[in-house]
């Protein structure tokens, strides 16, 4: 649909880097990320770049997909009623609290994680109750429903709009961790390499473009979504004094936190521990990297390309 927090492909899009690599990118609307991991395991999408939760269930379940990019990292927030802003604190503040979420969110699957290294039993110590939407999310905590709620996608920004307090970003507590992915196909991978490669080309240029130029890239998002610019600015960059944003956008595939959250997945029984599927094998780093690499050609004095370089080779060691 008309979600954001693709910036780096909508902007790449919007802005003509696509023509510009020699690429036909065509966006189709899909109405779950099951559906989208579905269709890209059967070949008839090339590229999900919404979601880890999915791609990282069908590759435990065997289905040969592969992340080889990143969309963005962490996301997640904490909100709460204003009378209970300062009641989380430390891990230990979670004890006894009933916590609404969803399935597709990555951040709760995090706090679990954590939760239960801390020494909790996340099954009787706190009670998860699994909600159909962020909206219903937002409700609950506002009626008093739930004590709190876990919403990522700039909800809370949305949340604070309505009254409700956002308590904290879930990269408070564990930074970095990876939310939406870029996921294609084996055959993908095998057959349009080239294309791949060219694909994060565009998207690097419009992240360079995005940290660079707030004016164009909120301009170009505001076209796409039909969003405020406000809302835009809000939720991909914060207003000071107003909105801390909780999204990171990036590019890189993370491998490092992606096992470690598939790890947390499995510790979580969000998918089975036993799974024979190791997800290291279906992560594939050299697309990103050979794009990065020909960004450094064209830009060889760019320290944000430099920094970026570093970043990769910390993040998939």
């Amino acid at each position: 649909g008309t979600d954001i927090k693709t910036a780096c492909i909508i902007i790449a899009q919007e802005l003509g880097y696509y023509d510009e690599e020699g690429l036909n990118v065509e966006f189709e609307n899909i109405s779950n990320l099951s559906d989208g991991i579905t269709a890209v395991d059967m070949g008839k999408l090339d590229v999900l770049p919404f979601g880890v939760i999915p791609s990282a269930t069908f590759i435990s379940q065997g289905s040969d997909v592969v992340i080889f990019g990143g969309t963005i990292s962490e996301g997640s927030e904490i909100i709460v009623t204003a009378e209970n802003a300062a009641t989380i604190q430390s891990l230990e503040d979670f004890r006894g609290k009933k916590i609404g979420c969803y399935r597709m969110e990555t951040g709760h699957m995090v706090m679990k994680g954590l939760l239960t290294e801390a020494g909790m039993d996340i099954n009787t110590d706190v009670e998860f109750v699994l909600l159909d939407s962020q909206q219903s999310i937002i409700e609950a905590v506002r009626k008093g429903e739930v004590d709190l709620g876990f919403v990522n996608s700039g909800q809370g920004y949305i949340a604070q709009q309505s009254g409700l307090v956002v308590a904290h970003r879930v990269g408070e507590f564990f930074a970095d961790f990876p939310c939406c992915r870029q996921t294609t196909s084996r055959s993908a991978i095998t057959e349009k390499r080239d294309a791949l490669v060219k694909f994060e080309v565009a998207n690097l240029r419009a992240y360079e473009v995005f940290i660079n130029d707030h004016e164009t890239a909120i301009n170009a998002l505001v076209d796409y979504s039909g969003q405020s610019a406000e809302y835009v600015e809000a939720i991909m960059y914060g207003i000071e004094g107003e909105y801390d944003n909780a999204m990171i956008i990036s590019l890189d595939p993370n491998k490092n936190k992606v096992i470690d959250f598939y790890e947390t997945m499995k510790l979580n029984g969000d998918i089975a521990p036993d799974t024979q599927y190791d997800i290291a094998d279906y992560i594939d780093t050299s697309i990103y990297e050979d794009a990065l690499k020909e960004m450094l050609t064209r830009n060889p004095d760019s320290e944000l390309f430099a920094g970026l370089m570093e970043e990769f080779t910390n993040n998939n060691n």
